[in-house]
């Protein structure tokens, strides 16, 4: 059904005189609607962009389909272009979508991270649930299936596991959230070179000679090429330790070579967290600085473990990118402390661990995150309240990765809050975990951090 159009428009008109008023350079912002009051205005988390009679709209991939500004609905990714009339108040001239979103085909490719449970009415051809992918996929008698195990055995102990190997899906969103596939097919694991970091590079915890404190060291062979701080206080290291162990789903056990996560909190003022292709995952202060509870650190840690899991490092080179000849090693580092953990990676190669992956990447570690820590009982709203926070608090400020300008966490928050409501119900969360006395406990050793 058509919005329907306030009359006055009042709103509108007062804040575009004010713009009028005060001059503001255009920006733009991008992000999914979270929620579409009525026709004269749409939300972007806390973010209302304002349509008036001027407003334009560019539509890409329209195919004949004809779109209007009415069309706009929660779930749509769009980019508006205008001037910001007041906190959270945008006036939008004109704002561009895809019309593609419209067909809500979905086409993508996950390795399972857990033993689906309808395995065998799956390999049966009969009608079946799949969870993949941080999604739920619903199969019936019209679904393709390339499913290599065509014959399910006559007992459960002789099926082999299928957690880790790759399924790709195409299919519709429901408007429930869930997707009708079309086709499903099961793959094979990805190779245990995804797992491995570049040159060689192994990270080894070790103690500085001269003082004694604990460090990491990036060894490649005998030779260090460089250093991080450790935070010293144990306690913060260990809860760390033990709640990323805590989050590991039971893919970690089955890729194709064996990898150890392993979690260090390292001395960095800045709100990031980085997950290395062999499991590594370097937890910043600044970070568990910013977070309110552990809720918000449970996602955060489980979208990392699922950067690892997915090979979105491996995948990244050898799917989305030409490959390429890696840079070598230069004596930027050496074996002094890193001054810059992301140039330091950078010269590994591994520019997309530092600056983020592809929109679709990231989505696929956000869903997964969120799938993840609904499974263990946490309150997944907690993932967009904290992108809510890091809009309040840090405004454009980019020294982070994961919650970095105003753009990046719009586009980031507004995705968790699109899909939280496409696939959870709101009551689902009404006894969640928010928050636990470890947490706190760690919050009160460590005391104050610097945080960028």
């Amino acid at each position: 059904m058509p919005l329907k159009r306030a009359t006055s428009g009042l709103l509108v008109l007062a804040l575009s005189c004010a713009v009028s008023a005060a001059p503001a350079s255009k920006v733009k912002i991008r992000g999914y609607i979270t929620e579409r009051p009525d026709a004269q205005t749409l939300k972007i988390l806390s973010d209302v962009v304002h349509i008036g009679a001027g407003t334009q709209l560019a539509v890409q991939n329209a195919s004949g389909k004809a779109i209007t500004l009415d069309d706009l609905a929660p779930g749509l990714l769009i980019e508006a272009e205008g001037a910001w009339a007041g906190k959270h108040q945008f006036i939008a001239e004109k704002i561009s979508v895809d019309a593609a979103q419209f067909d809500r085909e979905i086409k993508e490719s996950a390795y399972l991270d857990r033993e689906p449970e309808d395995a065998a009415p799956i390999a049966r051809g009969e009608p079946a649930r799949l969870q993949a992918d941080g999604e739920l996929l619903l199969l019936d008698a019209n679904t393709r299936r390339t499913w290599k195990e065509e014959v399910a055995p006559a007992k459960e102990s002789e099926r082999p596991r299928l957690v880790g190997r790759q399924v790709s899906y195409h299919g519709l969103r429901q408007a429930d959230g869930r997707i009708a596939a079309s086709r499903v097919e099961l793959g094979v694991s990805a190779p245990a070179d995804a797992y491995k970091m570049p040159h060689g590079i192994e990270i080894v915890a070790a103690k500085d000679a001269q003082t004694g404190i604990d460090i990491l060291e990036f060894r490649r062979g005998k030779k260090v090429e460089g250093r991080l701080k450790l935070f010293p206080v144990r306690a913060v290291q260990e809860y760390v330790s033990h709640l990323g162990d805590s989050l590991l789903p039971p893919s970690a056990d089955v890729t194709a070579r064996a990898i150890e996560f392993r979690f260090f909190v390292v001395e960095d003022a800045s709100i990031n967290a980085t997950a290395l292709p062999d499991g590594t995952v370097l937890v910043h202060t600044g970070l568990l600085g910013a977070m309110e509870n552990e809720a918000q650190l449970a996602f955060v840690l489980s979208h990392e473990i699922s950067h690892v899991l997915q090979a979105h490092y491996w995948r990244e080179v050898h799917e989305t990118r030409a490959q390429r000849v890696l840079l070598t090693l230069g004596a930027l580092a050496g074996a002094y402390f890193i001054g810059d953990l992301g140039l330091f990676l950078g010269q590994l190669g591994l520019e997309a661990v530092v600056n983020g992956y592809a929109r679709r990447i990231e989505n696929q570690a956000d869903r997964l995150g969120l799938q993840n820590i609904i499974a263990l009982g946490y309150d997944a709203r907690q993932a967009t309240r904290f992108a809510g926070i890091m809009v309040e608090r840090y405004g454009n400020r980019s020294t982070s990765k994961i919650w970095s300008d105003h753009d990046a966490m719009l586009l980031r928050g507004s995705f968790l809050t699109v899909q939280i409501q496409r696939q959870y119900p709101q009551e689902k969360f009404k006894d969640a975990i928010v928050d636990t006395p470890a947490f706190k406990a760690m919050k009160q050793v460590m005391g104050p951090v610097k945080i960028m």
